[in-house]
């Protein structure tokens, strides 16, 4: 190549090589820092921007990013390549969250749900939360950018409100020291919740940082900042994001294994669809369960269907579900859902979820 980058990066890595560091294969420049490598593709270029008079320091780069910022929005099918990159993206997230000595104890990581957005597009700061479940413990995990290139802010966390958020307990809260201009960065918050239960929730957030203006001139921060927050969406727990849409190929022998007694059925209007198709796909995705037995293809021109669903939630516990559905000349659809489940709790959540709507 032209600026002979493989020739350096060759030269640099044999002389490291030579060394024989038998205790470790991090690179020595590197080695005791979670380096972001975008954070080190900012610091030298902001070092690149001045005089050079010092020695670049190592310390000034932020933290690497603590767990993978990936699209999870992909096929809610549970077999095949799609199956694979969830559990390939559910094993990096437990091993990042391992390594952090306030989640070490929380036994294996059961979920990790979709990332939800809360902000607006183009605003100031880029903020998505990633809901990690465990046994009785949840780990909000709240990736950030700042898009403002004339601030750095540091100390930033999350507050979140728990007012109507009741069953849940905060237990620990970890900032991220700094967030530069274009830089990913995490902040934790850890709550708990009664083991073998899947409490609703609402809980009203804002980040909160402390803000230090750049000199445009200079590239220097100042000194002093001040503290400020900044208002993010609501973010919402429901039964869904304890279950685990799994699929079983005997819907009927799994049905009869549950105990009777935890059956709950009701009905429900769901309002104009498009078609009956739409129809099953959207209560599907909403009760966050897997079709099974070939159930979630509608027949043509059917003006009524079964679908049959099952799913896991924390601690193993199985739920399945019959949703026979029906549409009019009108298109509204109307559904018939019961329930069974490892207990009456677990039938009564998933109801809760349709009603909630």
């Amino acid at each position: 190549d032209n600026d002979d980058e493989v020739r350096d990066r060759a030269a640099v890595y044999l002389k490291l090589l030579n060394k024989q560091e038998e205790e470790s294969k991090t690179p020595q420049v590197l080695r005791g820092k979670n380096i972001s490598l975008s954070g080190l593709e900012q610091s030298l270029r902001e070092y690149l921007a001045t005089p050079m008079m010092e020695t670049f320091d190592i310390a000034t780069v932020p933290e690497k990013e603590l767990a993978p910022v990936v699209n999870m929005a992909k096929s809610k099918d549970t077999s095949g390549p799609a199956a694979l990159d969830e559990l390939t993206l559910k094993s990096d997230f437990e091993e990042t969250l391992s390594s952090i000595p306030e989640f070490a104890d929380l036994g294996p990581l059961y979920k990790s749900c979709e990332p939800m957005d809360l902000v607006e597009k183009e605003t100031e700061y880029t903020i998505t939360c990633i809901k990690h479940i465990f046994g009785s413990h949840i780990v909000f995990q709240f990736n950030m950018t700042n898009t403002i290139e004339e601030q750095v802010l540091e100390d930033v966390s999350v507050q979140v409100d728990l007012a109507e958020a009741e069953d849940y307990q905060e237990v620990c809260t970890i900032p991220a020291t700094k967030l530069p201009y274009g830089v990913v960065a995490q902040t934790y918050v850890l709550f708990s919740y009664p083991e073998g239960t899947m409490p609703f929730g609402r809980m009203v957030a804002s980040l909160n940082f402390v803000v230090k203006e750049i000199d445009p001139s200079t590239g220097d921060e100042e000194e002093e900042g001040f503290e400020d927050e900044y208002p993010l969406e609501d973010i919402y727990l429901s039964p869904q994001d304890f279950i685990h849409a799994t699929k079983i190929s005997n819907f009927r022998n799994k049905w009869e294994e549950l105990d009777p007694e935890t059956e709950i059925a009701d009905e429900y209007g769901i309002g104009v669809r498009d078609s009956l198709q739409d129809a099953v796909e959207a209560v599907v995705e909403t009760l966050g369960l897997a079709a099974c037995e070939g159930t979630e293809a509608v027949p043509p021109n059917a003006r009524s269907h079964v679908c049959l669903l099952h799913g896991k939630a924390v601690g193993g516990m199985e739920a399945l579900a019959r949703v026979n559905f029906g549409i009019d000349r009108n298109m509204e659809v109307a559904i018939k859902l019961t329930v069974r489940a490892a207990n009456a709790d677990m039938s009564e959540a998933l109801h809760a979820i349709v009603a909630e709507g």
